[in-house]
């Protein structure tokens, strides 16, 4: 089968995002079961125009679209058609097309010939994402924030309406596609998945989460723990016991992933922790990703008397992500609105790192199949998106002795290999695209 993606984001290209690694790992996927998978995408950094990426042939056009308004939009689509068409020269003629969001939808969409089936796979609503980012924004007035957020919902909708079959990566963004844009389709719940040979409790200490007082790394020993698939022994039991009835002060490294923008939550995160650090001295939070927010959210530090126990650790590079989700005792993941799967997540339960999450979007169905896992004592989802709930699970899990923090570890991991493999989602997303080409 020939298989056409058009994508906004395609790892490893500088910037991308959630979407991007998605769009990667099910595509190499797709090549490597012998179909014939071509993906046209933006052109971001010093990239190619074109070249083969893990056996899937990338084709790569110029337009950034993140904060245009309408007109600006409307300005730059004939140049970016006259790219694509000639990508499209360029490539096999497709047995289908999957259509991964935004503007290259629209692209793709005006430009496949109208018999040639075709798929979407909705990942987040492009209207309410840009009312997010422009609503923090104060050069984007009322009126022209609604005209753009208009426009970008009727090409979301149109191309969706095109589409024979749409998935959705969770029940809660299949309840968003019909909240945002009605009846225009049935969409199908495929979850993405995780690499859990690459993201691994022995990934190794990732050297920039260390303290920069002591040299040693935080809540994180030189040798990270190698779990296993067995479930906690009698054993291992009698040692937790033995070693919460002994109390003391255990050294917590908490980590959260992801970029410093408005829907992620970090000031709400840095409100939780600095009440959670109050009455804790050997807890640290390192923040990892950057973005617009960056230095409120550092002044914010230092105002809530933490920004000797909060390390903003930037962009973190892709080969170093193992290493600091496997150096973490706990990972947050405080998001305020549309989470709406939640890749993260399950890196760090792959990892044998327990999460703490607010209850928004898709987190919540990965989280709760550990719910009634005994060797998870506490809840991973935190009851109100508010820093004092949020505040309280932190507590919990610092507080927690080193072989239930394993034993926690160790069910996280199960959990992700059993339930999230890359590999289980590339064959959903093959039988779909089966029925219809």
């Amino acid at each position: 089968m020939r298989v056409l993606v058009a994508a906004h984001d395609f790892y490893p290209d500088p910037g991308s995002g959630g979407t991007g690694r998605y769009v990667y790992e099910t595509t190499k996927r797709l090549a490597d079961r012998g179909h014939d998978v071509s993906v046209l995408t933006r052109r971001r950094g010093d990239v190619p125009a074109r070249e083969t990426v893990s056996g899937v042939r990338v084709a790569r056009y110029d337009l950034d679209v993140a904060e245009r308004s309408a007109p600006e939009i409307a300005a730059r689509l004939p140049g970016a058609v006259r790219a694509v068409r000639d990508h499209f020269d360029a490539l096999p003629d497709p047995d289908l097309v999957s259509l991964q969001g935004t503007v290259t939808d629209l692209l793709a969409d005006l430009l496949v010939p109208e018999d040639v089936p075709r798929s979407a796979t909705f990942h987040s609503p492009w209207p309410t994402e840009y009312r997010i980012r422009a609503g923090h924004a104060d050069t984007v007035s009322g009126p022209r924030r609604g005209l753009n957020a208009a426009l970008r919902r009727r090409i979301e909708r149109s191309t969706l309406a095109s589409c024979e079959r749409v998935l959705a990566l969770s029940e809660f963004m299949a309840g968003k596609l019909r909240e945002v844009h009605g009846p225009v389709a049935d969409p199908v719940v495929v979850p993405g998945g995780v690499d859990a040979e690459r993201y691994r409790p022995d990934a190794g200490v990732y050297d920039s989460m260390r303290s920069a007082n002591s040299g040693e790394s935080v809540g994180a020993s030189e040798s990270v723990p190698t779990y296993s698939s067995t479930p906690e022994t009698s054993a291992e039991r009698a040692i937790s016991a033995a070693v919460e009835s002994e109390g003391g002060d255990v050294a917590t490294d908490f980590l959260t992933v992801r970029r410093l923008s408005p829907r992620m939550g970090h000031g709400m995160l840095l409100r939780a922790f600095a009440r959670v650090a109050r009455e804790r001295p050997d807890v640290h939070l390192h923040v990892a990703g950057d973005g617009p927010l960056r230095e409120e959210l550092e002044r914010t530090a230092a105002d809530l008397g933490v920004a000797d126990r909060v390390t903003f650790l930037g962009y973190v590079p892709d080969e170093d992500l193992p290493g600091a989700y496997a150096t973490a005792d706990c990972f947050v993941l405080p998001t305020r609105r549309l989470e709406g799967f939640g890749l993260a997540t399950l890196e760090a339960l792959a990892s044998g790192t327990p999460v703490v999450a607010t209850p928004v979007g898709g987190t919540t169905e990965i989280l709760s199949g550990l719910r009634e896992d005994p060797r998870v004592p506490t809840e991973m989802v935190v009851e109100s998106v508010a820093p004092d709930s949020l505040a309280d699970r932190m507590a919990a899990w610092a507080d927690l002795a080193p072989a239930r923090r394993d034993a926690a570890g160790r069910a996280c991991r199960e959990h992700a290999r059993e339930n999230y493999a890359w590999d289980r989602t590339a064959d959903a997303i093959a039988a779909e695209y089966r029925e219809i080409a």
